[in-house]
């Protein structure tokens, strides 16, 4: 008989966390997260987003073998940016069984009900910038560290439990070319010198993070407004994430593009792929973690494109060419061999088309559901 139990000691939640690492250890193409992330966004005392959210979390339990694990989280910023009583599913796992589906899901609709929500949608994080999706195609393909993986089963899951797509990305691996695209570059140094646009160079990524870190938040706010599941960063969110980027970010892969007057237009973030890296250390640091983890920032073959922003009444006048000119450059100088985006919306054509001049493949595709409750 399955038993749904809601977590309420440490104990419990480290089972929810190593739960998916377990799951997958036979799969060649699932990449843990950070577990020390992991503990730290479920809890309140340390995530900053629970000053605008709750979450409740749950096992699904066959004779006290843990079988799934689902969230649910009220993001109180974006129902008010929306008007709207939406709560969220996050963290879905569970075996190939339905009876087990059936009851997680159902476990966070009447949570959801009793906290007065009108919708579920999912799978989501608790911000944009947390895995989201839940995976359709590409099960075939090595996921990124910053990106979700899921088994095909999953999706059968959220259908004959009522849910429909309600939003849908794709994620793309570009190949390095052997030297520059001579079309970026051309348009690059046009846009230059007609608006006087330029890239600032830095010693150092605490140079880049102490002086703009802030900056780039408040230029997501701006770019980001209208995507779909967006909130508003807290302050308290973005001294907690400028933490994390400091740790994975280089130089080489952050190209921050400005006007005459010195203000911070546009800009790219790609660092180096932690996929391998975590997977060999099945998302702890201890005791090898570690090192394998600075290995990968140090001596990348990959990347994963994690940002690119610019302000909208700059986003026709060719900063995006600027923006990947630059940073094409120093991955053909690095010998880096490709680089996967991350989700991007079917319906943001203006980002889709930044991408037509290069060799690429869709190697991912990912659906938020959502159901009327």
């Amino acid at each position: 008989m399955i038993e749904i139990k809601k977590i309420s000691s440490k104990r419990d939640m480290k089972k929810f966390v190593k739960f998916p690492t377990n799951l997958y250890k036979d799969n060649p193409n699932y990449i843990p997260p950070i577990e020390l992330d992991e503990f730290n966004l479920t809890n309140p005392k340390k995530n900053a987003s629970f000053e605008e959210s709750e979450a409740e979390y749950y096992l699904a339990l066959d004779d006290g073998k843990v079988v799934g694990r689902i969230a649910g989280i009220i993001s109180h910023a974006f129902n008010t940016k929306n008007n709207a009583k939406y709560a969220r599913i996050s963290r879905f796992d569970a075996i190939d069984n339905d009876e087990v589906a059936k009851k997680l899901i159902e476990t966070v609709e009447n949570w959801a009900k009793d906290k007065g929500m009108e919708y579920v949608h999912g799978p989501l994080g608790f911000n944009d910038l947390e895995r989201e999706g839940l995976m359709t195609y590409g099960f075939d393909t090595i996921g990124t560290f910053q990106g979700s993986y899921n088994a095909d089963y999953y999706e059968k899951f959220f259908t004959e439990n009522g849910y429909k797509p309600d939003c849908k990305w794709v994620e793309w691996r570009i190949q390095v070319p052997d030297k520059p695209n001579e079309r970026v570059a051309r348009v690059a140094e046009n846009v230059s010198k007609r608006f006087g646009f330029y890239e600032k160079k830095f010693k150092n990524k605490n140079e880049i993070i102490d002086n703009y870190g802030k900056k780039f938040f408040e230029l997501l706010d701006e770019c980001f407004v209208n995507l779909y599941g967006t909130i508003p960063f807290n302050q308290k969110l973005v001294d907690q994430t400028i933490g994390l980027f400091k740790l994975v970010i280089d130089p080489d892969y952050v190209s921050l593009v400005f006007n005459k007057e010195d203000e911070l237009i546009g800009f790219g973030l790609g660092y180096p792929s932690l996929a391998r890296a975590m997977q060999k250390s099945k998302g702890r640091f201890l005791p090898f973690g570690w090192a394998r983890l600075l290995h990968a920032i140090k001596h990348p073959k990959t990347l994963e494109l994690g940002l690119i922003a610019v302000k909208p009444e700059y986003q026709k006048k060719g900063v995006t060419s600027i923006i990947i000119n630059n940073m094409l450059a120093r991955m053909i100088k690095n010998k880096i061999t490709y680089c996967d985006t991350g989700c991007q919306l079917e319906t943001n054509t203006s980002a889709l088309a930044a991408l037509d001049m290069f060799e690429r493949e869709i190697v991912r595709r990912k659906t938020c559901f959502v159901k009327k409750i």
